[in-house]
C-alpha cells in the first residue's frame, strides 16, 4: 500500500461551517481516505489519500451533498450564488404585486407562482442532503415554504424565498471576498522577471525561473523570487506582507522577498527560491494551516449550536403540535411553527468565529504576523507577561569581535585557535570569531558543545574551548580585566586551552532600531515586558538602559533550563508569551502561553513557536490584532445569538413572521460575515 499523500481540492458551494463539517464526514468516510480536513474559510478540502483512484470516489461522496470537489488551481466558471434563481422569484414576486392592484383574485396565483419557482433549487439541494442532513438550512426553508403554501399564506412564502435567495447571493459573495483577500498575498508576485544571461537580458515568465538564476529588478517592479542582492542600492517597500510603511534600503549581502517593491534604484538579485515555496507561498500555507486547527472559542460554539438546533425544532413541534391543544387556532400555530424552523439553523451562529479567525491571520500575514493557530490567536489576547531572549530578537543578533585581550598568546595565534573551535558551533558569538578579520582558522576536530558552558574543539591535537567567562575558574588579574570589559556593556568569551586562559574576546551587539518603541508600545498596552538572557548581568543591564527597560525587567546569566523556569513562574501570576530566536529558546517557547519567534532565527525556534514575526516591530501589532479578533468574535456571536433570541421571542409573542425569520438567518449570516472583514483593512 502506498503511503499517504496530501491531495488539495477547492470545495465549490461550500458557503457555511457547517456544511463544511458535513462535507469532512463524508470525505472521511470514504475508502482510500486516510484523513479529510475542511475549512470553510479557505474553502478547500485536504486530502490524505493511501488508494489511487480516491479522488474520484471522493469527488461522487461532495457531489451527493450538492457541492462540486475541484482541483486546487482550477478556476470556477459559475457565478456567486442563485442569483438566477432570485432573479427569477424576484421579477415574479414584483409582477404578482402589481397584479395584485388590477387583477385582485390572480394575485395569490402570482405569489404561489413565485414561492414554488424560488424553492425549486432549495427542495432539489434539500433533497439531495436529505439523507446526510434531514435538517439542513434548505429542507427548513422548503418546509416552511410549502407550509405557508398550504395554510393560504401565499404573498409571505413568496417573500421569504425571494429573501432567503437573496442572503444566499450576498452570502455567497461575502464568503468569496473573504477567501479572496485571504489568498490575496499571491498576486504580489509579478507575472515576469527579467534574467541576466551571457546574451544580455531576457524577459521571461516566473515558471521559468530556476535557483541560482540572476534577475534584474528595475524600479516600480517587484522582486520576482525571494534571494540574496547581487549588485545595486535600491528601497524596498514590504508594506504589504511585513507591515512596515516605509521602504527599507537594501544592498549586497540582504536578502529580499519575492513580492517586494522596488521604490528607488535598481537591483541584481540571485534567485534562491522558486516563486512558488518562497516566502509568500510559505505564508499563505501557514494561513491555511491556522484554519484547519480550531480555537477555544470555535469548539464551544459549535458544541452550542450542536445542541440549538434540535431544541428549537421540539420547541417548534411543541407549539405546531400539542399547544393548538388547549389554546385552539391550528392555523396561527402551525405559522408559528413554520417560522421556528427557520430560526432553528445555526449557520449563523457557527460561521461567527471562523469568520472572524480567517479574517485576523489574514489581516496578520500582511502585518508581518503568522499565526500557526487560531487557538495562538485567542490565547495571545489574554496574556499579561512577555517575556524576551536578548540576542537576535531584541539585538540584531549579529556581534562583531571588538577586542582580543590575550594572556601569553599573540592576537593572531589567539585569532586562529579561536576560528578553529568556533567553525563547530552556530552560536552568534562564534559566527562573529569566524567573520573577525585576522589569521585563518587552525584545523580543528572533534568538535562538541556544553549547553550553558560554551564550545570546544581539537586544535593541534589539543583541546580549546571557547567558553562563557563566569562558568570558569579565573585569576584575580583575569577577572579584573573581564569585570573592566563587561561594564563597558560587551559580551565576553574566554578562549582556554586544556583549562589554561589565552585571551578574552569582547563583542558588541546592536540593538535592533525598532527595539526602543516596540518595547514602549507593550507597555502601552498594558504588558509587562522582562528580558531573559544567557548574557552577562552588566551586558544586559547595557542594553536594558538603552531601551528603556528597568534593572527589576531584566534576568541574566539564565542557562536555557533557568529560562523555562522563570517562564514556568511568570504563568503562574498571568499568561506569558515568550519571545525568542534561537535553538535555546525553544523549551521557554514551548512551555509559554504563547511562543512568539522571529523569522530571521533559527528553523527548530520556528517550529516550536505558536507564531512567526517576520520583524520585532510586528511584535505589538500581534497583541493589538489578537485583542480586535477576539472583540469581533465576541460581536459576532452577540449578533448571531441576539437576532436569534430577538426574533424567536417575537415570533413566540406573535409579534414576526416568515420574513423575519428569515432575516434572523441569512440576516445574522451576512452581518457576522461583513463584521468580520472589517479585520482585514483595521489598522494594527
Amino acid at each position: 500500500m502506498e503511503a499517504p499523500r496530501v491531495r488539495v481540492f477547492r470545495v465549490e458551494g461550500l458557503d457555511c461551517a457547517d456544511c463544511a463539517l458535513k462535507v469532512e464526514k463524508a470525505l472521511s468516510r470514504v475508502p482510500g481516505v486516510v484523513q479529510a480536513q475542511v475549512s470553510f474559510a479557505s474553502g478547500k478540502a485536504y486530502l490524505h489519500l493511501e488508494v489511487p483512484g480516491a479522488e474520484k470516489e471522493a469527488e461522487k461522496a461532495v457531489s451527493a451533498l450538492g457541492y462540486r470537489l475541484k482541483p486546487e488551481g482550477e478556476t470556477s466558471r459559475g457565478v456567486l450564488g442563485p442569483w438566477r434563481w432570485a432573479l427569477a422569484s424576484g421579477g415574479l414576486l414584483l409582477a404578482a404585486f402589481l397584479a395584485s392592484f388590477l387583477f385582485p383574485g390572480l394575485a395569490p396565483w402570482g405569489y404561489g407562482l413565485a414561492a414554488l419557482v424560488g424553492v425549486f433549487p432549495l427542495a432539489r439541494r434539500a433533497a439531495s442532503l436529505f439523507r446526510k442532513n434531514p435538517f439542513s438550512m434548505q429542507a427548513l426553508v422548503t418546509v416552511a415554504t410549502l407550509g405557508a403554501l398550504l395554510i393560504g399564506a401565499e404573498a409571505e412564502a413568496a417573500v421569504v424565498v425571494f429573501l432567503f435567495l437573496v442572503g444566499e447571493v450576498l452570502e455567497a459573495y461575502s464568503v468569496a471576498q473573504a477567501r479572496r483577500a485571504l489568498f490575496a498575498l499571491g498576486e504580489l508576485l509579478p507575472r515576469r522577471a527579467y534574467r541576466l544571461r551571457e546574451g544580455g537580458l531576457e524577459e521571461v515568465p516566473l515558471s521559468a525561473l530556476r535557483v541560482g538564476d540572476l534577475v534584474r529588478v528595475p524600479p516600480g517592479e517587484r522582486v520576482p523570487a525571494d534571494g540574496v542582492v547581487v549588485s545595486g542600492q535600491a528601497s524596498l517597500e514590504e508594506a504589504a506582507f511585513t507591515g512596515e510603511p516605509l521602504p527599507r534600503p537594501k544592498g549586497a549581502g540582504d536578502r529580499v522577498y519575492g513580492g517586494s517593491l522596488v521604490v528607488e534604484g535598481s537591483l541584481v538579485v540571485k534567485v534562491e527560491r522558486l516563486p512558488e515555496e518562497g516566502f509568500l507561498a510559505e505564508m499563505e500555507r501557514l494561513a491555511e494551516e491556522a484554519l484547519l486547527k480550531k480555537s477555544q472559542a470555535e469548539r464551544v460554539v459549535d458544541a452550542f449550536s450542536r445542541r440549538y438546533t434540535p431544541a428549537v425544532l421540539a420547541l417548534a413541534g411543541f407549539v405546531a403540535l400539542v399547544l393548538p391543544l388547549f389554546q385552539g387556532d391550528f392555523l396561527g400555530h402551525v405559522y408559528k411553527a413554520l417560522a421556528l424552523l427557520l430560526i432553528a439553523c445555526p449557520c449563523a451562529l457557527v460561521v461567527s468565529v471562523p469568520a472572524a479567525i480567517a479574517a485576523g491571520v489574514a489581516r496578520g500575514a500582511r502585518a508581518g504576523v503568522l499565526f500557526k493557530s487560531g487557538a495562538a490567536l485567542e490565547r495571545l489576547a489574554g496574556v499579561r507577561f512577555v517575556a524576551l531572549d536578548k540576542t537576535g530578537t531584541l539585538t540584531l543578533g549579529k556581534p562583531t569581535l571588538v577586542r582580543v585581550v590575550t594572556f601569553g598568546v599573540s592576537r593572531e595565534e589567539a585569532l586562529a585557535l579561536a576560528k578553529g573551535v568556533a567553525e563547530g558551533s552556530s552560536h552568534p558569538l562564534a559566527r562573529a570569531v569566524r567573520e573577525a578579520s585576522g589569521p585563518e582558522a587552525l584545523p580543528s576536530e572533534e568538535h562538541r558543545t556544553v549547553p550553558g558552558l560554551g564550545a570546544f574543539a581539537r586544535v593541534e591535537g589539543r583541546e580549546v574551548g571557547l567558553v562563557r567567562p563566569e562558568a570558569w575558574d579565573l585569576s584575580p588579574g583575569v577577572q579584573a580585566q573581564g569585570k573592566a570589559l563587561a561594564e563597558e556593556g560587551l559580551s565576553l568569551s574566554l578562549l582556554v586551552r586544556e583549562g589554561a586562559p589565552l585571551a578574552l574576546l569582547a563583542f558588541q551587539d546592536t540593538p535592533r532600531l525598532e527595539a526602543r518603541e516596540a518595547l514602549a508600545k507593550l507597555r502601552q498596552l498594558g504588558l509587562k515586558p522582562v528580558l531573559l538572557t544567557g548574557d552577562r548581568e552588566a551586558s544586559a543591564l547595557a542594553l536594558a538602559t538603552a531601551l528603556g527597560l528597568a534593572s527589576e525587567e531584566v534576568r541574566a546569566g539564565l542557562s536555557p533550563l533557568e529560562k523555562l523556569r522563570l517562564v514556568e513562574e511568570m504563568e503562574g501570576r498571568g499568561r506569558v508569551a515568550m519571545v525568542g530566536d534561537g535553538v535555546n529558546d525553544t523549551p521557554a517557547l514551548a512551555r509559554a502561553t504563547v511562543g512568539l519567534a522571529v523569522a530571521e532565527g533559527a528553523e527548530a525556534a520556528l517550529q516550536r513557536a505558536d507564531v512567526g514575526l517576520l520583524s520585532l516591530a510586528a511584535l505589538p501589532r500581534a497583541f493589538r490584532l489578537s485583542r480586535l479578533t477576539l472583540g469581533v468574535v465576541r460581536q459576532n456571536v452577540a449578533l448571531a445569538v441576539g437576532l436569534k433570541g430577538l426574533f424567536l421571542l417575537t415570533t413566540l409573542l406573535g409579534y414576526t413572521g416568515l420574513w423575519a425569520a428569515v432575516l434572523a438567518d441569512n440576516g445574522a449570516l451576512v452581518l457576522v460575515t461583513v463584521n468580520s472583514l472589517r479585520l482585514l483593512w483595521s489598522r494594527v
